[in-house]
């Protein structure tokens, strides 16, 4: 049996990783006879919980290797100079040390920071230039081989990311579907009745340390029913196990259907093709070189159900929920918008399949103006928004999708093919879609929905909600044991609620559709 089966969604990453650490440390002799420098590091880097740190003991033990690990901030000491010496200690010892060795510095953004930002002066600074120098000073023909692990790969000071210290790069992802039913099938040795597959496409987002800790919880509730593991056990387990890529990140979204939106049909038809169709008729895209959209920008009157038809993408297609919203993003200090933006954008990628919604994308990001010197908040998050998007084009599994109101104040580089490849224009209910949120609102028997929906001209989406409701209360005002609402209740609550559909206001999604559809 070889080492990476039992290391189920490491497989790539445990054969790039032994490529690089296994022929220094067991062909040395090879490299002195070809008068070759073995490379002296490697940094892994990516989410916590992948497994970094178990690839690393896994690569030890197929090496007979001796292994020598360095935690980050146990080298930080209280004196000048002592984490230098801390530094030079180890580094010795595993240099001492017969036969092939591999030193390993977890955390290692903790230990050598960049010294360009605020936080790398002073005796990080020392540190830094302390483990400079050692990775400069192996001359061991690659007896030794330094592994460094992170997953703030950018917050390490670049003068370590150079062939020479650190030679090769790593990534470790968040698993895939696939990795994600392998780690269970590996993680789930009690009795069961489980749909691993099932289980699988339930879990996006999950690395292997959460997937360890659901299987945990499942077999407690298991034991306690003294009974084998189910579906039922891990959807219980669920609920308090979430995923590590989305905590602080994404946002439950309540369960949403496609039926559940009223009316809307072509958008709903455009908004499918673009979303579900590259999975379900991924090959003929493929074939016909059709590349599914990355962007998308939804405008249209307020409360007619943009955000909702986000919600309904994000459930049917069991995506991580991002809403970007302004008070969230901009900061008073500067570049700080900018790297929240970036975080945004480098967590979504880490735990595809991901929706990134911005709404009020217009309050946001705005649009340049024409003379402007470039340099306030907006300008630079725009641009941010730029590189990031032209950046996901690249990956799949990450949707960007927007919603406004005044589509004409969105600047017009966001608009372009590439970046919102599709502007999709959501109307205002007509006379069927007003009879149908009506019937789904409707809680009583005694209704015309035909009349009603011709009362309601002019009423938005949210409109025919509001108005529901303020006929349930007068309704409920009259008799709390009613379970009827009748049209004398309508009729009454339309003398409160108003619609927000204004003519002046339609002539201007006139002008917008005809610009921009």
């Amino acid at each position: 049996m070889s080492s990476s089966s039992s290391l189920p969604g490491l497989e790539d990453a445990f054969q790039s990783l032994l490529e690089v650490v296994e022929y220094p440390l067991v062909h040395s002799q090879a490299f002195a006879h070809l008068n070759v420098d073995a490379p002296k590091g490697v940094l892994l880097y990516g989410p916590p919980g992948v497994g970094k740190t178990r690839l690393v003991r896994a690569i030890s033990d197929h090496c007979k290797a001796k292994l020598t690990v360095i935690q980050g901030p146990e080298i930080i000491g209280p004196y000048l100079g002592d984490s230098e010496r801390r530094l030079r200690e180890r580094f010795a010892s595993a240099q001492g040390k017969e036969g092939p060795s591999i030193l390993f510095i977890d955390e290692i953004d903790s230990l050598a920071p960049s010294r360009q930002s605020s936080s790398g002066g002073g005796g990080n600074a020392r540190v830094v230039a302390q483990l400079l120098t050692l990775m400069d000073g192996l001359q061991s023909r690659g007896r030794l081989v330094v592994i460094g692990a992170t997953n703030r790969p950018n917050a390490l000071d670049s003068a370590l990311r150079r062939p020479g210290r650190f030679d090769r790069e790593i990534s470790i992802d968040v698993p895939d579907q696939m990795a994600r039913a392998r780690i269970l099938r590996y993680l789930l040795r009690m009795p069961h009745a489980v749909d691993f597959d099932q289980l699988a496409a339930a879990t996006v987002g999950y690395v292997g340390a959460d997937l360890e800790a659901l299987c945990r919880e499942a077999g407690l509730l298991a034991v306690g029913r003294r009974g084998p593991a189910t579906m039922g056990d891990f959807s219980v387990a669920m609920r308090t196990t979430t995923a590590s890529t989305r905590r602080g990140l994404g946002v439950d979204v309540p369960t949403t259907r496609w039926a559940d939106v009223g009316g809307l049909d072509e958008v709903k038809l455009r908004l499918r093709q673009a979303v579900e169709w590259p999975s379900v008729h991924g090959e003929a895209m493929r074939r016909l070189g059709v590349r599914p959209p990355r962007g998308i920008l939804l405008y249209g009157p307020p409360g007619c159900s943009k955000t909702t038809l986000v919600r309904v993408l994000a459930t049917q297609t069991q995506s991580t929920f991002v809403s970007v919203n302004g008070a969230a993003l901009y900061s008073p200090f500067v570049g700080d918008s900018e790297r929240t933006l970036r975080e945004v954008f480098r967590r979504a990628r880490a735990a595809v399949p991901a929706i990134v919604f911005f709404d009020e994308i217009d309050a946001i990001v705005g649009k340049r103006v024409a003379g402007s010197r470039g340099d306030s908040v907006q300008e630079r998050v725009l641009a941010t928004m730029l590189n990031e998007m032209d950046g996901v084009q690249a990956l799949d599994g990450v949707l960007v999708v927007a919603a406004t109101n005044r589509v004409d104040l969105v600047d017009a580089a966001l608009l372009r093919p590439g970046r919102f490849d599709r502007v999709l224009y959501v109307a205002p209910p007509d006379e069927a879609a007003r009879r149908e949120i009506l019937a789904k609102c409707n809680g009583g028997v005694d209704l015309d929905l035909d009349v009603l929906a011709g009362l309601t001209e002019g009423f938005s989406g949210a409109d025919v909600k509001n108005l529901a409701r303020e006929a349930a209360l007068l309704a409920l005002r009259e008799n709390l044991d009613t379970g009827v609402v009748g049209m004398t209740h309508y009729r009454r609550a339309l003398g409160v609620v108003q619609g927000s559909l204004k003519s002046e206001l339609m002539e201007y999604y006139s002008r917008m559709q005809a610009e921009y559809s």
